[in-house]
């Protein structure tokens, strides 16, 4: 291999992780900031405007609650982890044990072919308000 050609391999390779990192610094960012109204698992496959769709539909289908507090209330609901005395860390982890648990005891709801939690519908009807 040639120097030169070893030199741009280098540089197109180092710009492409650099890109992917910035991408994922700036999703974990969005997650980080609002833990409750961004749905972490679901932001690894569906990119915001998926799951600000997904969050209307929801809304529509659920009308009682289309609202912020509503919605906030629901997902606080047998949360030990509170969102303004703890750090977001263990409240992610918990909101990910709740959709588990949505799933395990089939709390689900289909939108738009998407198979959710309950949990995860309603963090993203929170996003949609946003």
């Amino acid at each position: 291999m040639k120097r030169r050609t070893f030199v741009y391999s280098a540089l197109v390779v180092g710009a492409g992780l650099g890109v992917t990192g910035i991408y994922f610094r700036n999703n974990e960012t969005r997650w980080k900031s609002q833990p409750l109204g961004y749905p972490y698992i679901l932001s690894g496959i569906c990119d915001d405007e998926t799951l600000r769709k997904i969050g209307t539909a929801y809304r529509k289908l659920v009308p009682e609650e289309n609202s912020k507090e509503k919605l906030l209330n629901e997902l606080n609901a047998g949360l030990t982890t509170r969102q303004l005395n703890s750090d977001r860390a263990s409240l992610v982890n918990e909101l990910e044990l709740k959709v588990e648990s949505d799933f395990k005891d089939h709390k689900l709801v289909t939108i738009a072919g998407w198979v959710l939690s309950k949990t995860e519908a309603r963090q993203c009807a929170l996003l949609s308000l946003s």
